[in-house]
């Protein structure tokens, strides 16, 4: 999978910048300001049309998708890695995807300034995410129940270019599509939700860093970390597993609590009994509370499951810190809401038999409470990073592949 480049111009000198989509600092080679991105809901981006035409130029909505997709049945668990798109609205006429441009050609910022007119899509990215599970070859579930989630790091809306007059026009390809069909009535003009922040550090001024795309980013002369936000940094309070072999990295976890309505899943006890996990019931179980850990960067499907299973299972006590260690820390790369989505399939991972998880929690819930982020150490081994308290490996070639995921 690879980064979908797009162009903005930099708000300080006007000059051209290439991005990655992931990117969420704005870095401009000309006059070196640095800025944090930020979008009030999805990114939304647009295709410059290829072809002129004396008609409407008209964008229609496609969510895009970019991550992780997976459906546990009782039998069997299925996952894949998509970069998948789906036409946002019910126009027989239009294609049903944009296939591979999204990845083949440059995107462009949604601006005020863009000219045309904007179709708003009819169904939401909820919809889009279990229309998606249906659409995609080899995902479908046995008939039945089963847990979903597609967790990503990437969710945007992307405008198709049409021309409409008499007939529709794809705007790249100049392809006849049919007659006119687009309600001119609900077109609007361009918007942006787009905002640019400064990467100083809200507490003391100093530069705050961190990888381009990371979501959490630290300030090293006042040891503070912020979550950027358009209308500042949130400070966040990072955790740090203590270890007493020397580190070369530590990645980063998400800790998620929940309430569990029409089951019961509060304690280890309350998880034990939910799962059938192989473990002796002991008194402390009963009142030690229980919560979710899933990884905070990107990484194959299969390798995030399991490593969610691990650490969930270990529980770790990582307290807080009075100043940050100097050790490398991995981006964090999986926004907060999409960690929250994977939570039902770690359950359904955590569980021996899920078919007799399945009755237990049919027609329940799991409601997010509160996330905070945890920092595990792992120490060089050559060829892979190793966890010493989890006696747990993760390959190095698997954490430098899933930049490109």
């Amino acid at each position: 999978m690879t980064e979908a480049l797009l162009s903005h111009q930099c708000p300080q000198c006007g000059a051209p910048v290439e991005l990655d989509e992931t990117d969420r600092i704005f870095a401009c080679p000309f006059c070196q300001v640095r800025l944090f991105i930020h979008s009030g809901g999805p990114f939304r981006y647009f295709m410059k049309p290829l072809i002129e035409s004396p008609d409407t130029l008209v964008y229609v909505p496609y969510w895009r998708f970019r991550g992780n997709a997976f459906v546990l049945d009782p039998q069997a668990m299925h996952h894949k890695i998509l970069d998948s798109s789906l036409l946002a609205v019910d126009i027989q006429a239009l294609p049903p995807s944009l296939g591979l441009r999204t990845q083949a050609m440059k995107l462009s910022f949604v601006e005020p300034t863009t000219p045309g007119l904007f179709l708003p899509p009819t169904f939401d990215n909820g919809d889009f995410k279990a229309r998606l599970l249906k659409a995609v070859p080899g995902l479908a579930a046995s008939s039945g129940p089963s847990l979903t989630a597609c967790v990503g790091d990437v969710m945007s809306l992307i405008h198709l270019p049409v021309f409409q007059g008499e007939n529709l026009v794809d705007g790249l390809t100049g392809k006849l599509l049919g007659p006119a069909c687009i309600d001119e009535a609900r077109l609007e003009k361009a918007g942006s939700h787009l905002r640019f922040s400064s990467t100083l550090c809200p507490q003391c001024g100093w530069d705050l860093v961190g990888e381009r795309s990371s979501l959490i980013q630290t300030c090293p002369h006042c040891d503070t970390a912020w979550e950027p936000g358009p209308e500042g940094g949130t400070r966040v309070t990072p955790h740090f597993l203590q270890t007493p072999e020397q580190p070369a990295l530590y990645l980063p976890f998400w800790n998620l609590r929940f309430r569990a309505k029409g089951f019961r899943l509060q304690t280890w006890a309350d998880l034990i009994r939910l799962t059938n996990l192989p473990r002796a019931l002991l008194p402390w179980m009963e009142s030690t509370a229980f919560s979710f850990r899933v990884p905070a960067f990107k990484i194959r499907p299969e390798l995030f499951l399991n490593l969610s299973a691990q650490v969930s299972l270990y529980q770790p006590d990582a307290p807080e810190l009075e100043t940050l260690p100097k050790t490398p820390l991995h981006p964090v790369t999986l926004p907060q809401k999409e960690a929250f989505q994977a939570v039902p399939v770690v359950l359904g991972r955590l569980a021996p038999a899920r078919k007799n998880l399945f009755p237990r929690i049919r027609g329940g819930s799991l409601q997010p409470l509160e996330a905070n982020i945890e920092y595990l150490p792992f120490v060089d081994a050559g060829h892979e990073y190793i966890q010493p308290e989890m006696n747990m490996a993760i390959q190095k070639n698997a954490l430098f592949w899933s930049a490109t995921l």
